[in-house]
């Protein structure tokens, strides 16, 4: 051993420049939020023949051997060495203090850990030594994350030694806290996984249920997949071998591999099934199912080959070829016109995108944590199932249109048959069917309507703890919801008859007007400071009577374009007494617009020089101005900036005839 420890020193860089005080000495503090990356301290060596022992790490010329980790994160990529980690530790506290350390690596073979204190290397301590055959409670903290405990008495030093070997990825994060700062990081972190992972899982459900109803045929191959997928998030963060599978290191040091591709196996085989492949494209679907048996045979064959390098490249290599079969099969169906085509694509293209982070994160050496790599693959599992939630409403939409334009037949059919006295019978039924018909349809729209709710309220229950966010979400949520209730009762009325009542335009009531105002700061204050803008909401304790809804919908849509059109540096807003009765205003100082295309703007689908928006804001408001018997006026400066005003009379007639007044551009 003296011997190849010398033949190593003697092809090292040499001590002067390399050695292990190029690393800095990391102080450890007793405060109760301490935290600290040792990857800036570490200096870290690849033991290539494996055949190197703790003491001749602990010989003072094995100090050669180590170097700084680049960049500040310990990983080696793909490799069978031994890897030797060393970090100088100095405790700053008067008093015995005792600090976690987390070492988490994806799957070890083996992971010793040690502490050597200075100047006494005889009493090394041995803080972990953990297999890949080991079950979940050898561990000597119960954790998801591999820790070790560390002990310094005051103001002592220690040296902080690490040897661990891997046959997959060899990136380890490392970092130390105290026990209060870890337990706090990691319950912020299971909450948030929490959260996202149950949003994903019920949107699974929700979307499962709902293609069960639409089309039974693929209805399982999703939920499927949603349940592989939501299992691959939990295996992410480690919570399946604590609670699923404690007692088969062996599974879970190929489980990545095995739910990464039985993933993507009933990903493809979900979208084969929901485009029809089968029907419209025989060879494409084909192509389809061997991709598929491919990937089956994969994940079988992971259990005895994925010791190997060559074929965990094999394995990637496989992930985005199923990945990509899957946009394939949505981008042919999106040429074929099927409806829900085209969000399916995005959605799974949003998947792939998180996934080729974490491949590209898995190969290349040190580029950039793996935890990021989880992060993206969580948002691009609720971006996907977000989008499919789009393609089932865009799927209901075509069965609508189609049961539509079938009504409108029969009815055509009935009112031909009407004209011939010897068919009066059977055009009769032929209508009564029809109008049937009708009213089925128009009580499946108003259910899918009304349990679109319960989801939203969910999510509100789901956010309501989430810290300085939570008032502005359930604010926006509320609102989302009025609009829903709006929608639900006006699908009250009589499909396809051409005889239903009009709709009444909500209900005026006696409110303050500073309820419309703080809901406004709530939603526009972290937008308006994300840009730069200084939004200032004026208190207002006058009373007014008014359609809360449509006066809350005028003012937003007047403060977001002030916000997305203006670009200005100040947006105030607030009311004002008028002899009439009340006015709520906007005030912005952004670049203003022409009396000419002031006028021109307010016009449904006219847009300003430069806009990127559909010309609908101003509109809607002139619009439910008119509906609601209120007055709307704006003026503007060109390079000084713009005036709304939403006016409130004190009296309200019951249904005007035309807006009260009309945008004007008088120069100030």
């Amino acid at each position: 051993m003296p011997v190849l420890l010398f033949f190593l020193l003697l092809f090292a860089v040499p001590a002067s420049s390399q050695d292990l005080h190029n690393c800095e000495v990391a102080h450890l503090s007793d405060a109760a939020e301490f935290s600290l990356d040792l990857g800036a301290y570490a200096c870290a060596f690849a033991d290539e023949s494996r055949a190197l022992t703790l003491e001749d790490m602990l010989a003072a010329k094995a100090d050669a051997l180590f170097q700084p980790v680049p960049g500040n994160l310990i990983d080696f990529g793909f490799g069978t060495a031994r890897y030797w980690v060393r970090v100088r530790l100095e405790s700053t506290s008067t008093d015995p203090g005792q600090w976690w350390v987390t070492h988490d690596i994806p799957v070890a073979k083996l992971v010793q850990v040690y502490l050597v204190p200075d100047g006494a290397p005889e009493a090394v301590q041995t803080l972990l030594t953990y297999r890949a055959t080991d079950p979940f409670d050898a561990r000597p903290i119960p954790h998801r994350h591999l820790v070790s405990e560390i002990a310094l008495a005051p103001q002592a030093a220690a040296t902080l030694l690490i040897a661990y070997s891997a046959d997959q990825a060899t990136e380890m994060p490392l970092f130390v806290e105290s026990v209060p700062a870890f337990v706090s990081r990691t319950q912020s972190e299971t909450l948030w996984i929490a959260t996202l992972t149950a949003l994903v899982l019920g949107m699974g459900v929700i979307n499962t249920v709902y293609l069960y109803g639409l089309d039974g045929r693929p209805a399982l191959a999703y939920g499927s997949y949603m349940l592989s997928g939501v299992g691959l998030l939990g295996h992410f963060e480690g919570y399946t071998f604590q609670y699923v599978w404690p007692y088969a290191p062996g599974f879970n040091s190929i489980a990545l591999a095995v739910i990464s591709l039985m993933s993507v196996a009933l990903g493809a085989l979900f979208v084969d099934r929901f485009t029809e492949t089968a029907r419209h494209a025989p060879r494409l679907h084909r192509a389809a199912m061997a991709t598929i048996l491919g990937l089956a045979a994969l994940a079988v064959l992971s259990a005895v080959l994925l010791s190997l390098i060559w074929f965990k490249f094999l394995l990637l290599a496989a992930v985005v070829a199923g990945t990509a079969m899957q946009v394939v099969l949505a981008s042919a169906a999106l040429r074929r016109g099927q409806a829900g085509a085209g969000t399916l694509l995005i959605g799974f293209g949003a998947l792939g995108a998180s996934l080729l982070v974490g491949v590209v994160g898995y190969l290349t050496e040190g580029l950039f944590k793996q935890e990021l790599a989880g992060v993206a693959i969580r948002l691009g599992f609720l971006a996907e199932a977000t989008a499919f939630s789009a393609a089932i409403a865009l799927r209901i939409r075509a069965a609508r249109r189609e049961r539509d334009s079938s009504l409108r037949e029969q009815l055509r059919l009935s009112e031909e048959r009407l004209n011939l006295s010897e068919a009066l019978r059977r055009a009769e039924d032929d209508r009564l069917e029809a109008s049937r018909a009708a009213d089925r349809s128009r009580e499946a729209l108003a259910s899918a309507a009304h349990d679109i709710r319960q989801p939203l309220t969910s999510l509100q229950m789901a956010l309501s703890g989430q810290g300085e966010q939570r008032d502005s979400v359930a604010t926006s949520l509320n609102y989302l919801k009025e609009i829903v209730r709006v929608g639900l009762e006006e699908s009250k009325a009589p499909l396809g008859t051409g005889d239903a009542d009009p709709v009444p335009h909500g209900s005026r009531e006696r409110f303050r007007a500073e309820i419309i105002l703080r809901n406004i700061e709530t939603m526009f204050g972290a937008e308006a400071a994300e840009q730069g803008t200084a939004l200032q909401v004026v208190k207002c304790s006058r009373e007014l009577v008014a359609d809360p809804l449509a006066l809350m919908r005028m003012v937003g849509n007047l403060v977001s374009n002030a916000l997305q059109h203006a670009d200005p540096p100040r947006v105030l807003v607030g009311c004002r007494r008028s002899a009439t009765g009340l006015s709520l205003e906007v005030h912005d100082t952004g670049s203003g617009l022409a009396p000419e295309e002031l006028a021109r703007v307010t016009r449904r689908g006219e847009t300003g020089a430069g806009s990127g928006g559909h010309g609908l804001g101003l509109s809607i408001v002139t619009d439910l101005a008119a509906e609601h018997g209120l007055g709307f006026e704006m003026q503007s400066w060109p390079g000084r900036g713009t005036v709304a005003r939403i006016c409130v009379p004190d009296h309200v007639p019951e249904m005007p005839a035309t807006p009260l007044t009309r945008p004007t551009g008088e120069a100030r």
